[in-house]
C-alpha cells in the first residue's frame, strides 16, 4: 500500500477550507482515497436522527504528483481526527512546498506531512497525523444514502447571510420549518410557545439537469419538514468554500439534501427531517 501526493500551492487554502467545514459535523471523519478523488465521508444511519456528509474533490484539483497503490482496486481508506488533520495544514500556511504521504512508525499508520517553508534559511516542518486504517470490508459498510426524487428542489440563498438569521433561530426553539415551491420561493421558521421567527426568499432559481431541456414546472408544486435547527446551522459552515451553487432538495418525510457545488468539489449533506 502506497501513497503520497503534494498539494498544488494555490489548493492548499481550499483543502484546510474543506476540513475545517466537514470539522463542523464531527471531529472523526473517514477519508476515502481513489485514483481520480479524495471523499471526506461523515456516515451515521439517517432514520436513527443521525445527519451525513459526502464530500469528494477530484485529485488533480487540489494535488500534483499524486501517487496511490493498493491491492484493493488502488483505493485506500482510513478514520482520521479533523483537529489533528486541521493543525497539520495550519502548519503549512504560507508553506512553498507541502507533501503529504502514508507512513508507518513502529507498526503505528500516520498521515506524514512534510512542510517546506522558505525564508532567510529553509526551513522544514513534519506532522504525522495518527490515523486508523479500514479494510475493504469495513470500508463497504459506508453506503450513501439512496432516496427518492425531491418534491421541490432550489437554489439557496447566500449562505452567509442565511446563517446570520439561523443563529438567532437557535435561541427559539429546537426544530426548523423548512418550505419551498417550485415558484423560486423558499421560507425557514422557528417558533416556541412565545416567539416565531420566519424569514422568505423569493425569485430564487431552480436547477437544471445538464445536456437536458427544461422540463415543464408546475409552479403551485411545493414542500415542506422539519429538521433540527442545530444541525442545519452547521451545514451553514460551508460558506466558507466559496461554492458556485447551493441546491436544496426537500423529500418529505425524509430528509433536507443540500448539495454544495464549487468546480471539481462537491459536498452533500443528509439532513433528517424530524416526524413530531
Amino acid at each position: 500500500m502506497r501513497f503520497k501526493a503534494r498539494v498544488l500551492p494555490d489548493k492548499a487554502t481550499l483543502f484546510q477550507r474543506v476540513v475545517s467545514t466537514v470539522l463542523q459535523i464531527s471531529k472523526e471523519c473517514v477519508i476515502h482515497l481513489t485514483q481520480t478523488k479524495m471523499q471526506f465521508i461523515l456516515a451515521a444511519e439517517i432514520t436513527e436522527g443521525g445527519m451525513q456528509v459526502w464530500s469528494g474533490i477530484a485529485s488533480n484539483c487540489l494535488f500534483e504528483d499524486y501517487a496511490i497503490e493498493s491491492l484493493n482496486n488502488n483505493e485506500i481508506a482510513f478514520e482520521i481526527s479533523l483537529d489533528h488533520l486541521q493543525r497539520a495544514l495550519k502548519s503549512g500556511q504560507d508553506a512553498s512546498e507541502m507533501l503529504f504521504k502514508l507512513v508507518k512508525k513502529n507498526g503505528v499508520p500516520y498521515l506524514s506531512f512534510v512542510i517546506e517553508k522558505q525564508g532567510q534559511q529553509t526551513m522544514s516542518i513534519v506532522q504525522d497525523v495518527p490515523i486508523s486504517m479500514l479494510t475493504q470490508v469495513q470500508f463497504s459498510s459506508y453506503i450513501e444514502p439512496h432516496l427518492p426524487d425531491p418534491d421541490v428542489q432550489i437554489m439557496m440563498p447566500p449562505l452567509k447571510i442565511l446563517r446570520n438569521v439561523i443563529d438567532k433561530m437557535k435561541n427559539v426553539g429546537e426544530y426548523l420549518s423548512i418550505w419551498a415551491n417550485m415558484a423560486g420561493e423558499i421560507r425557514f421558521k422557528v417558533e416556541s410557545d412565545m416567539v416565531t421567527i420566519q424569514t422568505s426568499y423569493r425569485n430564487l432559481d431552480h436547477p437544471q439537469i445538464e445536456g437536458k431541456s427544461p422540463p415543464r414546472v408546475n409552479p403551485e408544486l411545493e414542500a415542506e419538514g422539519k429538521v433540527r435547527v442545530k444541525q442545519f446551522s452547521k451545514f451553514l459552515y460551508s460558506y466558507q468554500v466559496l461554492p458556485n451553487n447551493v441546491v436544496c432538495c426537500i423529500v418529505e418525510g425524509k430528509a433536507v439534501v443540500i448539495h454544495i457545488l464549487l468546480d471539481d468539489l462537491y459536498m452533500t449533506y443528509y439532513i433528517p427531517m424530524v416526524v413530531l
